[in-house]
């Protein structure tokens, strides 16, 4: 059975390197120096190099609402705020700014063509930029490297320029503070609050005659204090000339006004007649004088009685007289006297009950007032803190809004945009090192075409494996066949 003709064996396989080196070499010297040749034909490049140094200025500070001052530091690390910046260098919109301003065909020849639109040509300028383009941390330092590579040296210098500017213009709008028109508006917003809150102060106190009120309040305090103590007064002097009348009158009640004087046994009767004519004229008098039952009516009528009573009595034949009770009299006086200090007593305490009563008023207008001037007072003093407040950060945003107008970041280039006489590339070692790799590679492709697709036996070893019989002797053949393998017999 004839066994498969492709299980070569070690000998075998050395065979054919050995018959077939020079086709293996020259595909391996070919591939590789025509990849090395193709280093030489390429176009030199000059590479410009820069240092920009991030520092820790104002666009990193961590701000919390506006009524509030700097929260504190930058929470993010060095390192994240270094990256942050590398993204905004390497960002497309930062890109296509700088080749705008170069010029897309000055600087990559060619990229616009008779038939490519402007769109298409900056395309492949920014696709072609960021192959060129580096930017990169500085170990161990807040620096960022950037490098830029182009054929023509003053071309990448110029670039690294323009990039440079552009991107702390850019720095500048990212960390700008768009608040500024705000705090501008709110300031003047709590600004006018305020001015009409002083107004409303200034009315109150003119309303309500506030001016100060703790002293306006401890003196009325006093005023009714004292107020009260002469109420307390009043009343107690008009408790005791009540109870002074009421006595009196007591007393005059069960007091008579007449007293006997004497009696004899003289003309009494003419004398009593005369005495009770005298009275009923008085008591006509008095009549006419007074409406109603008074008490001098009352007194003469009983006078009278007692002298009709002593007439028709039993006495009557005796001589007698009587006087005035000098006791009854006094009483009389005193009661008058008592009935006139009580009126004026009277009259005291009702002005200075209204008194009191007026000062209980102008106390409790007094309190209202205070509470809404109070009120008043302490929506100005918020309203000043606001207005101080933002008025602050306005003068802080506005600050910083002129330095980002000006440019001024808290970036500094630690070295300038340069780039070396010498051309940077290409470099021929990794060609060199790309063309013995795609030499090998194509050496062993054409060793595994030779091993598959060829039509000869290479040794006795394949003939007698083929056809399972020994060989007893192989012939070279007279010439060397073209692919310079021999014949086996």
């Amino acid at each position: 059975m004839a066994a498969n003709p492709y299980e070569l064996t070690t000998r075998e396989l050395l065979s054919i390197l050995f018959k077939e080196w020079r086709k293996l070499a020259g595909v391996f010297l070919g591939l590789a120096l025509l990849v090395i040749g193709y280093s030489y034909t390429l176009t030199p490049y000059y590479e410009a190099t820069t240092r920009l140094l991030i520092k820790s200025g104002r666009e990193f500070q961590v701000r919390s609402d506006p009524n509030q001052p700097i929260a504190s530091v930058p929470s993010t690390t060095k390192q994240e705020i270094v990256n942050s910046e590398i993204q905004i260098l390497t960002s497309r919109d930062l890109i296509e700014a700088v080749i705008t301003r170069i010029g897309a065909d000055r600087l990559y020849h060619g990229s616009a063509g008779w038939f490519t639109s402007d769109a298409g040509a900056l395309e492949t300028a920014v696709r072609q930029f960021y192959a060129d383009f580096k930017a990169i941390p500085v170990e161990l330092a807040n620096v960022i490297e950037i490098t830029y590579r182009n054929p023509n040296r003053a071309i990448a210098v110029e670039t690294l320029d323009i990039l440079v500017d552009l991107y702390q213009k850019k720095h500048a709008e990212m960390f700008s503070d768009p608040r500024h028109k705000f705090l501008e508006q709110q300031t003047k917003q709590y600004e006018d609050q305020l001015d009409a809150a002083t107004r409303s102060v200034t009315d109150i106190k003119n309303a309500k005659s506030l001016f100060d009120v703790d002293t306006q309040r401890a003196r009325l305090l006093d005023e009714r204090a004292s107020i009260s103590t002469m109420l307390q007064q009043l009343r107690s002097q008009s408790v005791d000339a009540r109870q002074r009348i009421d006595f009196l009158n007591a007393r005059l009640k069960s007091t008579p006004p007449l007293v006997a004087a004497g009696d004899s046994q003289a003309d009494v009767i003419e004398q009593a007649k005369a005495r009770l004519l005298d009275l009923q004229v008085r008591t006509q008098q008095l009549r006419e004088r007074y409406v109603g039952n008074v008490k001098p009516l009352q007194d003469a009528e009983q006078e009278m009685a007692s002298v009709r009573q002593f007439i028709s009595g039993p006495g009557a034949a005796r001589k007698s007289w009587s006087q005035r009770n000098t006791a009854y009299d006094d009483m009389v006086v005193a009661l008058n006297r008592a009935q006139a200090d009580a009126a004026p007593l009277d009259q005291q305490i009702k002005l200075r009950t209204e008194q009191a009563a007026a000062l209980d008023e102008r106390l409790r207008s007094l309190e209202e007032g205070g509470k809404t001037l109070d009120d008043a007072q302490r929506e100005r003093r918020t309203l000043e803190e606001l207005v101080r407040t933002y008025r602050g950060r306005y003068e802080e945003a506005r600050m910083n809004a002129d330095l980002d107008r000006g440019n001024v970041v808290s970036l500094s280039v630690v070295q300038k945009p340069s780039a070396p006489a010498r051309a940077a590339g290409p470099r021929h070692l990794p060609y060199g090192l790309a063309g013995v790799l795609i030499g090998l590679l194509g050496a062993a492709g054409v060793l595994v075409y030779l091993l598959v697709f060829r039509e000869t036996l290479i040794t006795v070893e394949s003939v007698e494996r083929i056809i399972g019989v020994p060989v007893l002797a192989s012939v070279p053949t007279s010439r060397r066949p073209r692919n310079g393998n021999l014949q086996a017999a």
